[in-house]
């Protein structure tokens, strides 16, 4: 089936003024509360962990590393846990783990359909589902910026290609190889109309920086820049995914319907 780009955006936009779209927003806000948090508090474990270790490696520094890192360094990271690498990493993997799994929620909602109220499937395997995601995001990312690093062209194409094979393991329930090979079988003789697809999301994330860069210019705290980022990204996500969704479902065809929904417009 032809990708009709303003019809997908158009579709995902009309189930964002919903109840169940109004929750995910709210998770999406939690998420990215969290991924906050526990980015900076990694990168503040670190920075002690070097600070600590590069000293006893080089007697005479004087317990300063050579780039300059010293005590203080933390109040870049306002929102740091006070915590060690290890606990931060777990900390970092764990909030990657809530992203993937309310990723698997949301683009299974918007692509059954629903509005009032959550798929009665939701649930499906969830478990098997947030896994193979993960795995399938990090097979993709790699192979996308291997592209990137030989060439731009190559890597740009893999992303457009493969952009719809997490959608295939979310809501297909499929491996990563199926949904690798399903993937890129979705988007063959589309590849143009996704990348243009692409663009608009692209576009998207874009707008859910500007209002951090013109707060950060003006002076505004930094707390306040970080909270008013994190609504508008938590915004500008749930679009982008919203949208996405609904370009998946034109791709799948007038006939397909998702696993365990009467219909594509069952909720």
């Amino acid at each position: 089936m032809t990708l009709d780009i303003p019809a997908a955006i158009e579709d995902g936009l009309s189930r964002l003024p919903t109840r169940v779209a109004a929750i995910l927003f709210v998770a999406y806000l939690a998420v990215g509360a969290l991924s906050t948090i526990t980015s900076q508090t990694l990168g503040a474990a670190f920075q002690d962990w070097v600070r600590d270790a590069v000293p006893a490696a080089n007697p005479g520094t004087g317990g300063v590393p050579a780039g300059g890192m010293g005590p203080g360094t933390g109040g870049a990271s306002p929102l740091a846990l006070d915590v060690g690498v290890a606990v931060a990493l777990v900390l970092f993997l764990a909030q990657v783990v809530l992203a993937q799994a309310v990723g698997v929620v949301t683009i299974r909602t918007f692509v059954s359909g629903a509005r009032d109220r959550f798929p009665e499937d939701l649930s499906r395997r969830f478990g098997w589902v947030v896994l193979n995601a993960l795995v399938v995001s990090v097979v993709v990312g790699i192979a996308t910026f291997v592209g990137l690093i030989f060439l731009i062209l190559p890597g740009i194409y893999l992303a457009v290609a493969l952009y719809f094979v997490e959608f295939e393991v979310i809501v297909e329930d499929k491996g990563v190889v199926d949904a690798l090979r399903d993937g890129w079988a979705l988007t063959a003789g589309e590849r143009l109309s996704v990348f243009l697809l692409l663009v608009v999301l692209f576009i998207i994330g874009l707008i859910s920086g500007i209002p951090g860069i013109v707060l950060g210019f003006v002076g505004a705290p930094e707390l306040v820049t970080v909270a008013v980022s994190l609504v508008v990204s938590a915004v500008t996500s749930l679009v982008a995914v919203a949208i996405g969704s609904r370009a998946y479902v034109q791709l799948k065809g007038e006939g397909w319907t998702p696993p365990g929904s009467a219909s594509p417009f069952a909720y």
